[in-house]
């Protein structure tokens, strides 16, 4: 494979042209130090505008310039130059677009020198009001073998016409340009692969950080927008081959969502398109749109829409950092998709187990509740409807009933955790006496019956609720190893009126043995002194088993 000559090579056969023209020491110098000056800085605006000023200096010339050829279009895509005040430029009209002359280098890379350019058949194109010019001397700029741009001296101050030594120094000039300006561009493709990497990581830890979605896509097109001073940009999501706008940074105009949808995802390749070539885009005001595709898998369901005043050129880096862009945004997209499926999962089986609980506890007890009222009723019309026959039967209605009510609570709670929202993000209090008789209950033969009053999960502050937790794990363990009861309530009841926070925890067994010890409950009377409250043990309130009974005042904060 033949090597490609190098900028080194370039150097040493125009070094070797300009010491057969023997170079005064003075010029030599000059040289040098021009050499110098211009590989300084890695800038590329200054990088040209400072070659630009040291040919002048260097080769004498009275107007200097620099163009940057158009790879897209063809001719000139930036001028730089000096010599001309900005009064004269004030009244002349555009700038050279690299036809006549100009053109020439561009096509044939070669050191041009003309003595008289308004005699040469190719000086055409010059604007209005524009300086006369007479001897020029022009050398092409080239990066790795292609032409960058070219270097343009008119109006030799100290002659008529530009020497075959100046050809050799614009040369050497030129070939120090094309140095300097691949560094400053290596330099600014770094930057900008520098700073697309910084938006991609800071957009891609958005949704990981709770972020919303919509939160997420607006801040990656408003990022997009400031980085390619766009117009305005958009991001399309496709659906039945319809586009949604799903966000954007500027005025989203009328968009036919069919139309505009297939052809948004009709490849999966980068596009620069005008804006009146994209169907279904509508009616704009001119310009040009860059469609960066969303991808998922092999399949494109929307895109990324810069809007621009101007055609743009996409360098590698840019067209990387626009497609990282995109594989950020398609993946936040498809992290709100499985996180909303997770929730939904969550919710199903958060429905799955109330059902559960209601069929394994709350129905089995409305079906035993039932049983006994028909009992009582086969038994009253059986007995001799004696006084104690009464009394016992009003006992055992008075504790159907007190069952009943006892299930109702039950019921509305399972509804009211049927209806809140994710558990694990601040638990209600509901939920953590739920949990903690859950998880001391679990493989107990007896299932405790819990209820609620008032509003316990709006007016118990966090730090009684730790209490609360602790005063039902430890009244519910010690009732569940100890009573030997076929039957325990707790009720958790908050009276706002009364300023009261009450824990009761009653069973039907054996009561409490004196002989037991009493260190766990001893806590729970610690723990409602500090909060100036009461705590009492004793027999149920028919008289068997036993009641425990927690009471502090509710308070908006603990105070010392």
């Amino acid at each position: 494979m033949e090597r490609q000559p190098g900028p080194t090579d370039n150097l040493h056969a125009t070094l070797n042209t300009l010491a057969r023209q023997s170079l005064r020491p003075d010029k030599a110098r000059d040289l040098l130090e021009s050499v110098l000056v211009v590989s300084q800085g890695l800038d590329l605006d200054e990088a040209l505008q400072r070659i630009v000023d040291v040919a002048a200096r260097v080769l004498d010339a009275r107007y200097a310039a620099l163009g940057v050829r158009d790879t897209i279009g063809g001719g000139l895509r930036e001028f730089v130059y000096t010599g001309i005040s900005p009064d004269i430029r004030a009244t002349m009209g555009s700038l050279p677009k690299g036809k006549g002359v100009l053109g020439l280098l561009i096509e044939d890379p070669q050191v041009l020198r003309i003595s008289d350019l308004s005699r040469n058949p190719a000086s055409v194109g010059f604007p209005p009001n524009h300086p006369p010019m007479r001897s020029f001397l022009g050398a092409p700029v080239l990066i790795r073998g292609e032409v960058f741009g070219s270097i343009y001296l008119t109006e030799k101050r100290t002659a008529a016409t530009f020497t075959a030594v100046d050809e050799a120094l614009i040369g050497v000039l030129a070939v120090a340009a094309g140095i300097a300006i691949e560094n400053a561009r290596g330099f600014e493709r770094a930057r900008i692969r520098h700073t697309w990497m910084e938006l991609i990581a800071r957009r891609g830890a958005e949704p990981l950080a709770g972020v919303s979605l919509v939160a997420n896509l607006n801040n990656i097109c408003a990022d997009v927008a400031e980085l390619t001073g766009a117009r305005a940009v958009y991001l399309y999501q496709t659906e039945d081959s319809a586009a949604t706008l799903r966000a954007n940074s500027g005025w989203p105009g009328p968009v036919d969502s069919v139309t505009f949808g297939a052809a948004i995802t009709e490849t999966s390749e980068l596009r620069v398109l005008s804006d009146d070539a994209l169907p279904g885009w509508g009616d704009r005001d001119g310009g040009w749109l860059t469609v960066v595709p969303l991808v998922r898998g092999p399949w494109v369901y929307g895109a990324i829409v810069i809007h621009q005043d101007n055609q743009p050129d996409w360098e590698v880096e840019e067209r990387t950092g626009l497609a990282g862009v995109a594989e950020i945004a398609s993946l936040a997209i498809a992290y709100a998709e499985r996180r909303e499926i997770g929730r939904r999962l969550e919710m199903l089986e958060d429905r799955h187990r109330i059902a559960r609980d209601l069929h394994d506890h709350v129905i089995q007890r409305l079906f035993a509740m039932g049983l006994s009222l028909q009992a009582l009723t086969v038994q009253r019309d059986a007995d001799d409807q004696s006084e104690s026959s009464d009394a016992a039967q009003r006992d055992r209605l008075q504790q159907v009933l007190s069952d009943l009510d006892g299930t109702i609570s039950q019921i509305r709670t399972s509804i009211f955790d049927l209806q809140s929202g994710d558990p694990s993000r601040n638990p209600t209090l509901r939920r953590r006496v739920l949990a903690v008789i859950g998880q001391v209950s679990g493989h107990a033969e007896v299932t405790p019956m819990v209820r609620f009053d008032g509003p316990v999960d709006t007016v118990v502050i966090p730090e009684l609720a730790s209490h609360v937790d602790a005063v039902v794990r430890e009244g519910v363990s010690n009732a569940l190893r100890h009573s030997g009861a076929d039957r325990i309530e707790v009720r958790v009841a908050a009276e706002p009126r009364a300023g009261e926070l009450t824990v009761e925890i009653t069973d039907d067994g054996r009561g409490i043995d004196p002989g037991t010890r009493r260190s766990g409950l001893e806590n729970l009377r610690m723990r409602a002194a500090e909060w100036d409250g009461d705590f009492t043990v004793g027999p149920g309130l028919s008289g068997r088993g036993t009641r425990l009974l927690w009471q502090v005042p509710l308070v908006a904060q603990k105070t010392d």
